[in-house]
């Protein structure tokens, strides 16, 4: 009998929900209209020390929240009660200014740049921000005014080298791949590794959705002091992004327009036509006849020689336009965006295009209660096109075999390799997505230290996938084509509500607090057609083909957590300051007897800089911090109902996925074994660092060292075939990360007309290691071992020695050490005996070395055969690399002259290997249709070569330069024209274009450098 799990996994939280919902109610109907008294009208402008206007500075009414923004002119008005009136001049970045109004009714200021960042403010999470000179917890930021200068293009390309212990890949060549990031290592084995993403105080696992031109600002919580509060879901680190708002003051347009091109930046070497012919010959002993061995020189269709990577890459080219507007009035502001991109890959036929909006509201009904609601609406559509039925066909496919058929059409299969130009053509893999998210968002300041929040959001993301494969490209274009038909609906509610506390006593004792509730729910459901025979290719609906009834099935899950959170700091005289945090969680994840999870986190910082016995240094050093933090966080990202064992309905059985009986569907029991005893993964972080600030902030440093441990791995394990079932969730084991992290940020110089900024970090890291291993659990996962003692990550493969030079090179004594053969033919097919390594002529027993059952010959790759057994096999494969960087860093450089800027980040990766499995697929010697890699034929060739390494594993390690020049140009009709971002050893190189007062100005070229040699 089927057990169905749909009662609350908190019974005495729903009292909370409902009261959560009346303070919302509460909150949304306190809104009223404020009446105004007689107003002085102040306008005026606000530029830096080098008199260039200044954007969205905020200038704010002295002891209220009355304020406006600077236009792109750096203009401002403002209205003021009376001439007692106290303006607050502000930019981040820039040192704040009062300015008393008097009798002044224009009020021209000049901000000096502040070389210092210790009073910028961090946005910690749950309607908290804190001073950076505050910070207990490792957080690193990404400020409005570096996203400004750097203009990324993707969310991964705005962290990319920018922080210690952030490791950020923009996925190359895949338009729809939204990049990857990691913090800190690897925290799961199986249950992921990416960060827990919070939009606007919203949580997200993903951000794919969002336009990073919207964005205002990003924080990444790395240790447990600072991403404990978010529980459940921040054990991988967390992610706060602050979109862009609405501003005091007239509706301010902006036009962003650029163009992107990219190229593949090297070719990778392939067997040529006239290679194949010779290692076939060698291959069939020195002679043969056939196509396979002598391609018929007058035939069409067997004497071509393609280059496929030409024929299947192309010059990149994207396109993204942004059109944004903000302004607001007193109590309303409001910022909305739109953005459309058309990205044309590399790869013939593969695009994406996406629009993206959002709108953001802030209304300040009275002076204490606050409406905010975010808006965003994503749509993107795209052709991708498959890696393994393209990229990977250009080694696989013999270069001699036309693209065509002689009635001019593309041919599809030949010796049973795929034509890649065909399959990127005509094969269609098109998903299509719409994704729409609204927070709504109400505050209610009780007193001047007290404030709550409620605030509910929902998101729902609709997939459609179209799949079709032609007759035309089929085996032999028998057909039948194909086509699959998948849709995907996801629906994720999130419902908080919490107080926020912050008091100051004496002006030596401050305190912060924030105590709350929030339940989520995920609910997927999904449906899939498998579509076979269609009437008409040119219309391609699941009413015009046959089903294949094996291919139809639906699927439908959800997972809710609630919790219970709270956080406090103190800090006395802001030299000694501490905090905690506690969360408690519940899982619908788990069984009844682990259902819930206790975490939380504490840790203190001590401004050493103002004891007395640092008095000598305070001409050197302007703030010493020492920190320290601990905690513990939960994940639970494996499965949903992981904990028990379900029925399947429909066609389907373990073995052969087929659930029907006298052809009548029925219902079976899931391959899946559920594990009742599944409890939480948890990960244990300690992180110290320390905050040096210095030379009035021309220099900051920052080293810290992190440890993190994970208990309790969540994973799938593979179970014995005599069970009848396929897997099931277990806690795998244990694994550790540690690394040591350096930040370090300077100004080495600073004038009027020059200036120089170099923003630099480089972490060095041991990631992954396994401590514990479950005894049941599988060793080897493909081409990784899993072990314990060893790292998450390493290959285990065969150890490749070399290649022979001859086919008597193929000779082993006893002992399994090789043996040198003396007075070899010139076929290297006989000599008159052997030596040992030291030169002692060898007369005892020899053997030599087989794969797949054929004897290795002269031009094989010597694999060292481990155990001695003669056969290379699976046994003989052993730890060879791991697929982790072990050091990541990256540099950043601003140098200005006058209006001209120069702006360069190195960003690089060092120790990890990569693992070659189309090469190593290519040379595995059981068949001869597949062409070897070109190493291999020229080994065979050149005999007189001994050995050489190449194939399945090689260096991982990566330098990419990424370049920008801007200048400004003082004209009223131009503002702004940027060159931006000419990546030297990527794949793209953007420009930026800015707009003029009033007019929008296209000036964009675009520029592709190769890849260095050596990098």
């Amino acid at each position: 009998m089927e057990k169905i799990y749909t009662q609350s996994i908190f019974k005495t939280c729903k009292s909370l929900s409902k009261l959560a919902l009346i303070a919302v109610l509460i909150v949304l109907s306190g809104a009223s209209l404020f009446a105004q008294s007689a107003l002085i009208k102040i306008t005026g402008t606000v530029k830096d020390s080098k008199g260039e206007a200044l954007i969205g500075v905020n200038v704010l009414l002295k002891g209220t929240k009355v304020g406006a923004a600077t236009d792109i002119d750096g203009k401002f008005s403002i209205n003021v009660p009376d001439t007692k009136a106290v303006l607050v001049v502000s930019y981040i970045g820039f040192t704040a200014k009062e300015v008393a109004v008097g009798s002044q009714k224009v009020i021209n200021v000049v901000l000096t740049e502040n070389e210092s960042s210790l009073n910028e403010v961090v946005v910690t999470g749950y309607g908290q921000t804190v001073k950076k000179s505050d910070l207990v917890g490792s957080i690193s930021s990404v400020s409005a005014k570096q996203l400004k200068e750097r203009q990324p293009t993707s969310l991964a390309d705005a962290l990319e080298g920018q922080m210690a212990g952030v490791q950020a890949v923009t996925d190359g060549g895949d338009p729809l791949s939204p990049g990857t990031v990691q913090i800190r290592g690897m925290s799961s084995l199986n249950s992921g590794n990416g960060p827990l993403y919070v939009i606007d105080g919203i949580l997200n696992d993903d951000a794919s959705f969002i336009n990073p031109q919207d964005i205002a600002s990003i924080e990444v919580l790395k240790d447990a002091a600072s991403s404990a509060i978010y529980g459940v879901r921040g054990a991988n680190g967390v992610i706060l992004i602050t979109t862009k708002q609405g501003q005091d003051g007239k509706a301010r347009l902006n036009v962003n327009y650029y163009h992107l091109f990219g190229k593949l930046a090297h070719k990778l070497q392939t067997t040529s036509a006239r290679d194949l012919t010779y290692y076939r010959r060698v291959e069939n002993g020195g002679a043969g006849t056939g196509a396979a061995v002598n391609p018929d020189s007058v035939s069409t269709f067997d004497n071509k020689d393609n280059d496929y990577q030409d024929l299947l890459y192309r010059t990149g080219n994207k396109d993204n336009i942004n059109l944004s507007v903000a302004g607001g009035q007193k109590g309303l502001l409001y910022y909305g965006s739109l953005n459309y991109t058309n990205d044309n890959s590399i790869i013939i036929n593969s695009y994406a295009k996406t629009f993206t909006t959002l709108f953001n509201v802030d209304y300040q009904a009275t002076d204490r209660v606050k409406i905010t609601n975010h808006i965003s609406v994503n749509y993107i559509t795209g052709n991708s096109v498959d890696v393994g039925n393209t990229a990977s066909t250009v080694f696989q496919r013999n270069p001699w075999v036309s693209l065509y058929r002689p009635d001019g059409s593309l041919a599809g299969y030949v010796e049973s390799k795929r034509n890649p130009v065909a399959y990127a053509l005509l094969g269609e893999n098109v998903p299509t997505t719409y994704t729409i998210q609204d927070d709504l968002v109400g505050s209610y300041q009780i007193t001047n230290d007290l404030r709550f929040t409620a605030s509910g959001s929902a998101r729902l993301d609709d997939m459609n996938r179209q799949t079709f494969i032609p007759t035309s490209i089929t085996s032999g274009a028998l057909g039948p084509d194909s086509g699959t038909s998948y849709v995907d609906n996801k629906l994720l509610y999130d419902l908080q509500a919490f107080f926020n506390y912050s008091k100051t006593i004496n002006k030596d004792h401050n305190i912060t607090a924030v105590a709350g509730f929030s339940r989520d729910r995920h609910n997927d459901n999904g449906y899939n057609l498998a579509l076979q025979n269609y009437l008409s290719e040119s219309i391609r609906v699941s009413s015009v083909a046959t089903l294949v009834n094996t291919g139809i099935n639906s699927t439908a899950t959800y997972s809710s957590t609630e919790s219970l959170f709270a956080r406090a700091q103190y800090s006395y005289k802001d030299r000694y300051i501490i905090n905690g945090t506690f969360r408690r969680d519940g899982s619908s994840r788990f069984g009844d007897q682990n259902k819930w999870g206790d975490f939380g986190a504490g840790g203190f910082a001590w401004r050493f800089s103002q004891e007395h016995f640092m008095d000598w240094a305070k001409k050197y050093i302007d703030d010493a911090k020492f920190r320290y933090s601990v905690g513990v966080l939960g994940n639970d990202n494996l499965t949903d109902f992981g904990y028990s064992t379900l029925l399947n309905f429909g066609v389907g059985t373990v073995a052969t996925n087929s659930g029907s009986y006298n052809g009548q569907n029925a219902a079976y029991v899931s391959p899946n074994l559920g594990n009742p005893t599944l409890r939480w993964e948890k990960t244990t972080i300690q992180n110290f660092g320390l905050d040096l600030t210095m030379f009035g902030g021309r220099l900051v440093i920052t080293p810290e060292y992190y440890i993190k441990l994970t208990n309790g791995l969540l994973s799938s394990q593979i179970l014995p075939e005599e069970t009848g079932l396929k897997s099931g969730a277990i806690n795998l084991g244990n694994i550790s990360n540690r690394g040591f992290e350096l930040t370090i940020n300077a100004t080495p110089i600073s004038s009027k007309n020059f200036s120089w900024n170099l923003n630099g970090n480089i972490t060095f890291q041991n990631a992954g290691l396994i401590t514990y291993l479950n005894p049941t659990a599988t060793a080897i996962q493909g081409s990784y071992l899993i072990k314990q003692g060893g790292h998450i990550g390493d290959f285990y493969l065969l150890k490749n020695l070399g290649v022979y030079r001859w086919d008597v090179s193929n000779e082993y004594d006893t002992q399994g050490n090789r043996l040198t053969p003396v007075g070899v033919n010139a076929a290297g097919t006989t000599a008159t005996g052997y030596t040992e390594a030291n030169g002692t002529p060898y007369t005892g027993t020899m053997h030599q070395l087989t794969r797949n059952g054929k004897i290795l010959n002269g031009g094989s790759t010597i694999w060292q055969d481990t155990n001695n057994d003669g056969v290379i096999d699976e046994n003989d494969r052993q730890v060879l690399g791991n697929a982790i960087p072990k050091i990541l860093f990256g540099v950043n450089n601003y140098v200005t002259y006058k209006h001209w800027t120069i702006n360069f980040l190195f960003n690089a990766a060092f120790g990890n290997k990569v693992y070659n499995s189309i090469a190593n697929g290519l040379n595995v010697e059981s068949s001869n249709y597949t062409p070897p890699t070109v190493a291999l034929i020229v080994v065979t060739a050149r005999t007189k070569i001994s050995k050489i390494t190449f194939f399945i594993w090689e260096d991982g390690s990566l330098v990419n330069l990424i370049g920008k020049f801007k200048t400004v140009f003082e004209h009223n009709m131009i503002r702004r024209v940027t060159y931006h971002q000419a990546k030297i050893a990527g794949l793209s190189s953007p420009f930026q274009f800015l707009i003029i007062k009033g007019q929008l100005l296209l000036i964009n070229c675009k520029a592709h450098f190769p890849a260095f040699a050596g990098f």
